[in-house]
């Protein structure tokens, strides 16, 4: 079955720039990678290890479901280094997705895309991102999650209490944002779970609109540091590097 625009666009694990959002995964990320609704930012000393999981179920006009998952991972290193390996899923039936990964590294200065498939790196010059609270890291995760979702109104956050998730305490909140994009009259309800522990989200649960829910959680974290090998352009890669276009 076809999925319709909406659903594909929900879908997309994206890179994307904190002040501004783009569905190209070849684009530079500057501080921030949001992954399917969860925004990971660069933060000190809080190093962990994820796999991501976003579901997403649609309704359709003649009544059926279409589910759809698409899985990554997460990782970042006490230095404030990340790494996100996306699926970017194919309208194409029996296509297998494409796969890219992100990395930021503050120390360098420098943001590093990877298209696995094609084995080539684009690397982009950043500015360094400044040391961020946890308070300001769930703000800023609000922040990305509303220019995402589009111009609407946003009600007072609804304090969802504090529960352990794989592990971790989390507190969690729920957003409603009356008036979808097409539909002014449908609001647009999030919620989410966020570890000041591991300075991120581990739960992202949006609706969409009355037809659409897509969730993303992290799962299997691991505390503690990467591998640093991941956070380094592979051997073999082509590399396109702009880092003189400052």
């Amino acid at each position: 079955m076809k999925l319709g625009k909406t659903l594909l666009a929900s879908l997309l694990l994206v890179t994307a720039i904190s002040s501004a959002q783009t569905n190209d995964p070849t684009v530079p990320l500057p501080a921030s990678i949001l992954s399917g609704g969860i925004n990971l930012r660069s933060a000190a000393g809080a190093a962990f290890s994820a796999d991501v999981v976003t579901q997403s179920s649609q309704t359709m006009s003649d009544g059926a479901t279409v589910r759809q998952e698409i899985h990554g991972k997460m990782f970042r290193d006490s230095a404030g280094r990340m790494r996100s390996e996306t699926e970017q899923a194919s309208p194409v039936a029996g296509v297998a997705p494409k796969r890219y990964v992100t990395i930021y590294d503050p120390a360098q200065q420098r943001s590093i895309v990877l298209d696995v498939g094609a084995m080539t790196a684009r690397v982009f010059p950043l500015p360094s991102a400044p040391a961020v609270s946890s308070r300001q890291l769930k703000l800023a995760a609000a922040a990305t999650r509303r220019e995402t979702i589009g111009s609407r109104s946003l009600a007072a956050p609804e304090d969802l209490g504090a529960m352990t998730m794989e592990g971790f305490l989390v507190t969690g909140s729920r957003r409603t944002h009356a008036g979808a994009v097409k539909d002014k009259s449908q609001p647009l309800v999030t919620e989410s779970w966020f570890s000041t522990e591991l300075k991120v989200e581990l739960l992202v649960t949006t609706q969409v609109s009355s037809s659409l829910v897509r969730t993303t959680r992290l799962m299997n974290l691991v505390q503690g540091e990467p591998d640093p090998q991941l956070f380094q352009i592979p051997a073999g890669y082509s590399v396109l590097d702009n880092s003189q276009q400052k």
